[in-house]
């Protein structure tokens, strides 16, 4: 096996962990809620604080990445990682436990941007978009096992010991990251050169931000990974309870089968880079036809089951290709310069996230909710119909972006 795939699928390993910490609260949220007297805001504001430290560490991570490479920078973050997970575990009351999952936030933030800055470095560029879609493919392997998996562990050795479970494999991955990432392949000009001065940083990271291309790129970032997490990662679930009555078993088979169709669509979108001669117009086109996913899902009224289901399974699918977005944000960047600018339009990913989650949930609130508080059809269809003008307007403007193979 060669070293390029020695450090591949180390890299894919770690992320598993990283995307694993991402929804481990949803499945174990009563248990922590009642051990740790949380209320319902403050198990939000604990949830919501691994998102808003990884997108603070967002642009401090780029500079490390680019100034002491992925081996380093990865590793020790993992480290403060695991140190999260143990505090976690230890965690009595809502402030240590925020802390804790805080932590756990600036220690994965180098997980995706890291193994991209790396494969990157490490393998051809025709074969980045198949490689980083392939990459989070297999990390959401770590979101699954944050469902089920993680509530029959739960069962077994409560949720404070799957957490030093996790935090020992977390470790572990720190360990292997530093044992067996290289920041360059042997021989290469970059291997052998100093470490950029702090100034050198300092206009490197100005650079990027005058970047035209890594704006436009960015818009469509802000919407569209945003948008299917809006779906799949928040409103599915009510949507099913809601509009088509279905129980707790029912609505976690329905969205399993979302979160896989989500896997499968990021790898097709990978594959599909590799044999379209324009980058741009794929990333278009696929923003649209999700779209009109979405436009369809507005203006249908009361739809079968069968025919939403299979709707919301073609968005999932349709709807992931954020990976095609980070190359297209690769290939207009400088090698120097892949750590700082991949992780600014990350930066725009998340803020998109936060933002389309608070939205959704205020068009929501706007709507009258049933006598049993169900939410009504029509605050679902607005969503799905705010959705699509979002992804519509972003395409637009990244339209105007320099095309890139």
């Amino acid at each position: 096996m060669s070293t390029a795939m020695r450090i591949f699928i180390v890299l894919s390993a770690a992320y598993v962990a990283s995307q694993f910490f991402r929804v481990a609260n949803a499945v174990i949220a009563p248990e922590l809620m009642s051990d740790l007297a949380l209320d319902a805001e403050a198990m939000g504001v604990m949830t919501g604080a691994f998102f808003l430290s990884f997108a603070v560490a967002q642009i401090p991570v780029g500079v490390a990445l680019d100034r002491f490479g992925p081996r380093r920078t990865m590793s020790a973050l993992f480290l403060v990682a695991a140190l999260g997970s143990a505090g976690f575990a230890l965690a009595r009351d809502p402030l240590t436990v925020t802390l804790a999952r805080g932590l756990i936030g600036i220690g994965c933030a180098a997980g995706l941007m890291g193994s991209l800055v790396a494969i990157a470095r490490w393998f051809p560029a025709g074969r980045f978009a198949a490689l980083s879609s392939l990459l989070f493919a297999l990390g959401g392997v770590g979101t699954l096992l944050g469902t089920t998996p993680l509530a029959w562990f739960s069962e077994w050795i409560g949720w404070r010991g799957s957490f030093w479970a996790m935090a020992g494999l977390t470790a572990l991955s720190a360990l292997l990251l530093y044992a067996v990432v290289r920041d360059h392949p042997p021989g290469a000009a970059a291997e052998t050169a100093p470490p950029e001065s702090w100034g050198e940083v300092a206009r490197g990271l100005a650079e990027v931000l005058r970047n035209r291309e890594l704006w436009l790129v960015s818009a469509i970032q802000f919407t569209g990974y945003a948008s299917l997490l809006a779906i799949v990662g928040l409103w599915a679930g009510r949507y099913f309870a809601d509009v088509h009555g279905f129980d707790v078993a029912e609505r976690g088979h329905a969205l399993l089968a979302l979160n896989v169709a989500s896997i499968l669509g990021v790898m097709a979108w990978g594959r599909l880079d590799r044999h379209f001669a324009s980058r741009k117009w794929l990333i278009v086109a696929a923003a649209s036809v999700t779209a009109a996913v979405l436009i369809v899902l507005a203006l249908l009224e009361a739809p079968s089951f069968p025919l939403a289901m299979a709707l919301l399974i073609g968005f999932a699918a349709l709807g992931s290709f954020v990976m095609l977005n980070h190359a297209h944000a690769r290939a207009v960047l400088p090698d120097h310069l892949v750590g700082r600018g991949l992780t600014l339009q990350n930066l725009a990913v998340f803020l998109g996230i936060s933002t389309f989650q608070a939205l959704t949930g205020h068009i929501v609130g706007a709507f009258e909710a049933g006598p049993d508080g169900a939410t009504s059809e029509a605050a679902h269809r607005a969503v799905f119909a705010v959705l699509a003008a979002a992804l519509l307007l972003s395409a637009a403007v990244f339209s105007r972006a320099r095309d890139v193979r």
